[in-house]
């Protein structure tokens, strides 16, 4: 945390920066950072994104701006509009360690008084060390470079902490990890924010479809598709013998689009999820490292489909094992789990009706309102 207080609210725009723009299609931390700042022009403030690619032509910055918000793309722009008008800046939102640390240097010199955020989407330094613990139980000799990588990216989440005003998490379980190395940081919570899609009571889809979705830039996707169709689905199959996997996200390389034959269908990058939402007897989150809220949780509940997957998928969520989820931590145990939703409605409905409210409790769009309203002043 630095050591002068910024006064929060001393002014009316709101600057995001972040690597690119909100690609909500694509990914759950552009769904998350969409919904913030459509709850930011909700509440009446001026919004202004910086994608540090310098990417304004794209679908994504149409939306922005029928929302009334602002993009300014071009590293000396930027900086140019940061240094004639940085006084109008309040609240500064630095998501990610990269695009944080590139303009935090400049954020400050030309808007001393605003309240600077390091949005850590998820602790970084958590996820590449998982991936790194889960290389050396498997041997591979890229051990070594996960774990140079994850103790670097740590000194520089712990840094923006430091130096940041506030930092944001994901979830309270991220809150308490991060508080424990400095205690003395400003560390708050604004989750995902879902809504659900279904109205009515929610309805068992027919058939034996399972469903997995991840954008494939992120490892931890690769690695689950990989596992869930390799060794998980044999296992269902001596149960469920017409049990078909969907793979459905964008960048699938080579190791996810060869895993496509009987009865697995890599999908590739889908605009409309609903049909196969729909179709879905049962949606599989089933990472065996990463962090933060997983959105794929989410976004299967907000569509009414039952989930099961590892305990780290669920991390974050307060979902329990047999109450709004099913939890297995093995290829063994989350085929059964997944075999347990096949063969059983009454089941699949009591997760979804438990799941549900306990989602627009906890990730409804209020609880992000709330933190929002607290970093505005």
């Amino acid at each position: 945390m630095s050591d002068a207080h910024r006064a929060p609210g001393t002014a009316g725009v709101v600057l995001v920066v972040d690597q690119q723009l909100p690609r909500p299609d694509q990914d759950s931390g552009s769904v998350r950072m969409s919904r913030m700042i459509e709850e930011l022009v909700r509440l009446g403030r001026q919004v202004l994104v910086f994608p540090l690619d310098g990417r304004t032509d794209l679908p994504y910055a149409t939306r922005l701006k029928e929302l009334h918000v602002a993009v300014l793309g071009g590293r000396a722009r930027q900086v140019r509009f940061l240094r004639e008008q940085g006084h109008r800046i309040g609240l500064a939102l630095l998501c990610r360690p990269q695009p944080a640390i590139q303009l935090l240097g400049e954020i400050r010199d030309a808007a001393p008084h605003c309240t600077v955020v390091y949005d850590t989407v998820d602790l970084h330094f958590r996820r590449l060390g998982r991936s790194a613990d889960l290389a050396e139980r498997e041997g591979r000799t890229d051990r070594f470079a996960l774990r140079a990588q994850a103790e670097s990216t740590r000194a520089l989440e712990l840094f923006l902490a430091r130096t940041c005003d506030v930092t944001l998490v994901v979830s309270g379980e991220e809150r308490a990890a991060l508080r424990s190395l400095i205690p003395d940081a400003d560390v708050r919570v604004l989750s995902n924010i879902h809504v659900p899609v279904v109205d009515g009571p929610p309805s068992t889809a027919a058939g034996s479809r399972v469903l997995f979705v991840g954008h494939y830039l992120h490892e931890p996707n690769v690695d689950a598709a990989r596992w869930l169709a390799r060794d998980i689905m044999p296992l269902v199959r001596r149960e469920v013998p017409d049990a078909e996997l969907d793979l459905v996200g964008g960048a699938a390389p080579e190791s996810v689009l060869s895993l496509a034959g009987d009865k697995v269908t890599v999908h590739g990058w889908v605009e409309d999820l609903s049909p196969l939402y729909a179709a879905a007897r049962v949606a599989v989150a089933p990472l065996r490292y990463g962090a933060g809220v997983k959105g794929k949780v989410g976004e299967a509940l907000e569509h009414g489909r039952p989930v099961a997957g590892t305990s780290l998928a669920f991390e974050g969520m307060g979902l329990r094992h047999d109450a709004q989820v099913l939890i297995g931590d093995t290829a063994q145990e989350l085929a059964a789990q997944i075999v347990q939703l096949m063969k059983d409605d009454a089941l699949c409905e009591r997760l979804v009706r438990s799941a549900l409210p306990h989602l627009t409790a906890e990730f409804g769009p209020a609880r992000a309102r709330g933190t929002l309203l607290g970093l505005l002043g």
